[in-house]
């Protein structure tokens, strides 16, 4: 995630770099509640930084000690899944009674309602998320189509290595890097969708009580494929994620995508991404002077212009600037 050796994530959102535990414990409470920090040995090389970064229904945090840490987290009040995941040193946790490594690509998932503690090694640096519980919840009743019957238990334990796993990590490495550098000015279309995703691929990546739902199928009519095409093609240039489409047709994400590739050949968001560059071409078409690709495939809702010109050419058969010029 780093390009330079004395850069950390998140960095551009810095909260505190601080000697003084007090000091950091007072600046993590306003993130994550009553979050409680104690250094075991040690005390006068404590050092920490702490890094936060919110968008709508995610905050990511950086966090580093120079020291070994204990970390308690009593999240009776709390309304958010705590995610620690150790990216350098060693680390433990313990919640409802197991306890979970955070080495070798494991997080911990800290639950509302549960006392968490977490107990680092020297040199730790973690990435931690907060995932607004209300968010996971509305998620998990689009990718099932049917409302949840209780509440979602998750195993403590988050593997990441495993294939999902690592494409889920990459997911959120892609997600910092492009809160890092976003022009404050551009819009959030791409981004919410990207911080929409990773909500998804947590639930499919993780486990809990509700997994067998999640990977069940059941097969929709054409006409249902058609009522999300219309709808895609109404609302192109606002955040659209695939729960609110299966929200939308009262079916199971995974059966939705099932139909879009049996009746259509593409994804539901591969439909989404084919009508955003129609209009991203038109746009370049009619542009005025001045007006530069990256502008236009923001508004489209691309944040990566490299991927966005490398769809592009695959479409159209030439470059979005070229486009441009020729209109």
């Amino acid at each position: 995630m780093n390009t330079q050796t004395d850069r950390k994530p998140l960095d551009r959102y810095r909260v505190i770099q601080t000697n003084d535990i007090e000091e950091m414990t007072a600046a993590a409470q306003p993130f994550y509640g009553e979050l409680h920090y104690s250094v075991p040995h040690d005390h006068k090389n404590f050092k920490a930084q702490g890094n936060h970064c919110q968008l709508n229904d995610i905050g990511i945090s950086y966090v580093s000690f120079r020291t070994a840490v204990d970390q308690t987290y009593y999240a009776a009040a709390s309304t958010h899944y705590a995610v620690p995941i150790a990216i350098v040193g060693k680390g433990w946790g313990e919640t409802r009674g197991k306890t979970v490594s955070l080495e070798g690509g494991r997080g911990l998932i800290a639950s509302p309602g549960e006392r968490s503690s977490l107990h680092t090694g020297p040199n730790l640096e973690e990435i931690a998320l907060l995932l607004d519980a209300s968010a996971v919840q509305r998620k998990l009743t689009g990718l099932i189509g049917a409302e949840l019957k209780g509440d979602i238990v998750f195993d403590p334990a988050l593997n990441l290595d495993t294939p999902a796993g690592r494409q889920w990590w990459r997911l959120l490495c892609f997600l910092i890097g492009e809160a890092e550098t976003r022009e404050t000015d551009l819009p959030l279309t791409a981004l919410s969708e990207l911080e929409q995703a990773l909500i998804v691929m947590f639930l499919k990546t993780s486990s809990h009580n509700f997994s067998h739902a999640l990977n069940a199928r059941r097969d929709i009519a054409p006409q249902t494929v058609r009522l999300v095409e219309e709808y895609i093609e109404a609302h192109w240039d606002q955040p659209i994620t695939v729960e609110q489409l299966a929200l939308l047709t009262n079916v199971s994400v995974r059966s939705l995508f099932y139909s879009f590739r049996k009746s259509r050949g593409y994804s539901p968001m591969g439909f989404v991404k084919q009508v955003r560059l129609r209009h991203a071409r038109e746009m370049l078409l009619r542009a005025p002077p001045g007006t530069t690709v990256a502008e236009i495939a923001s508004q489209c809702g691309f944040c990566n212009l490299g991927n966005f010109a490398m769809d592009y050419r695959k479409v159209f058969g030439e470059r979005p600037s070229s486009t441009l010029k020729s209109r």
